[in-house]
């Protein structure tokens, strides 16, 4: 059987996961001991071992999941950034790098029509509609059953364009300067300029602004949201002046069945600031 749109969005999502915990792997934001070195599509990948830290980032693409299925966003980014420390005293946030998914040629599906079987040219995987891509044992194995792998019964063309892109990560984060002491992350969204693609408020709020460096305008409101604060705004600094940065680096183009997305790396001026000012001193 053919996979519906929630079976695709879902390879989706955990390609998403994995390919987040490899970068904070790559860029060094935590220690490697932290990190378990796993395979994932048939390529080396990473994964932190720190509850906390994948309890944040599996509530975040759950967050992201929602906002897909609404047809509203254009981007998707995890940004790093750093917080300087002067004195004891913590400074303004600065972006130093984003790594971009461009997911704006997304389906835009209605809720009815989820779980219909998505039938494209090339696709040659069935798949038994009982089955699920749950990792959790199920209840007659009492919890002794091992664990569904998370890249199983996906479509092989799809395999490998997520195996090809998280290859390519690699080789592109080994070309980047190392980042500066002191840097964290988060994920947030770029919406699309449309009419009904409203900003994900409500309650329980999962999503907030960015800076005013990361907002872009559309329809005469701000339409950036993101997973936390990255430590207030920046006096002074210029609406959107920290959108695609100043050096952007491609990493991977995937096209396979229903599925179409970009990736790519901006790396921001207050980096190579911070260089600059290293070298200085």
């Amino acid at each position: 059987m053919a996979p519906t749109y929630l079976i695709t969005l879902t390879h989706f999502l955990n390609f998403l996961t994995a390919y987040t915990h490899t970068i904070l792997h790559l860029r060094h934001l935590y220690p490697p001991s932290s990190f378990l070195r796993s395979k994932f599509h048939n390529t080396p990948v990473f994964q932190s071992r720190h509850p906390a830290l994948c309890a944040w980032i599996s509530d975040a693409v759950a967050a992201v999941r929602q906002e897909l299925l609404n047809g509203a966003v254009a981007r998707i980014a995890v940004v790093i950034y750093h917080v300087p420390t002067e004195g004891g005293k913590t400074g303004q946030a600065k972006v130093i790098e984003r790594y971009m998914l461009d997911v704006s040629h997304f389906p835009v599906v209605s809720k009815a029509e989820r779980e219909m079987e998505l039938v494209y040219d090339g696709s040659d995987t069935e798949q038994d509609p009982d089955e699920t891509v749950d990792t959790l044992p199920t209840s007659k194995a009492k919890g002794k059953e091992k664990a569904k792998p998370l890249d199983e019964d996906v479509d092989v063309d799809l395999s490998e364009q997520f195996r090809a892109a998280l290859v390519v990560l690699t080789t592109r984060c080994s070309q980047l300067a190392p980042l500066p002491p002191n840097c964290s992350f988060n994920i947030s969204l770029e919406l699309k300029d449309e009419a009904d693609a409203d900003p994900p408020v409500g309650h329980p709020q999962a999503w907030i602004p960015v800076q005013p460096s990361l907002q872009k305008t559309g329809r005469g409101r701000t339409l950036n949201p993101t997973v936390e604060d990255e430590g207030g705004a920046e006096g002074g600094r210029r609406e959107g002046a920290d959108l695609g940065g100043v050096k952007t680096t491609p990493i991977r183009a995937v096209e396979a069945g229903v599925l179409r997305f970009e990736t790519w790396v901006e790396e921001a001026r207050a980096k190579y600031d911070i260089q600059g000012d290293d070298s200085q001193g």
